[in-house]
């Protein structure tokens, strides 16, 4: 029962230990629109203004936008979205909007691959 509900073991498959922040606006900079596969997600507790939603790829740990909190707790509370990250088919595809006073804001969404 408590194994069930309160493990804190890892999830994912992906050693992540060393790999170094940063944050989407770079990523999108260096590589534009492609599709990054995501090797683990995370919420990041520790980080300077709060819990900070978190994406691992090949080379880098991405700072995500603040709504994507709620669709990293989705992923990490199910095990089929788990497992497809773990297997690769999980892919992560910046796009960018609009906001309210005009600026244009990097996003994105989650893919299939």
């Amino acid at each position: 029962m408590f194994n069930e509900n309160f493990s804190h073991g890892k999830k994912f498959t992906f050693n992540s230990d060393n790999l170094p922040f940063t944050t989407l606006d770079e990523v999108v900079k260096e590589n534009g629109n492609k599709v990054i596969t995501v090797r683990e997600v995370f919420i990041n507790h520790k980080a300077k203004f709060g819990a900070r939603p978190c994406l691992v790829c090949d080379t880098l740990k991405i700072n995500l936008p603040n709504h994507f909190v709620a669709d990293i707790q989705k992923i990490l509370e199910n095990q089929e979205y788990i497992d497809a990250i773990n297997n690769g088919h999980c892919g992560f595809q910046p796009t960018q909007y609009q906001d309210k006073n005009g600026i244009i804001r990097n996003s994105g969404k989650f893919v299939d691959i």
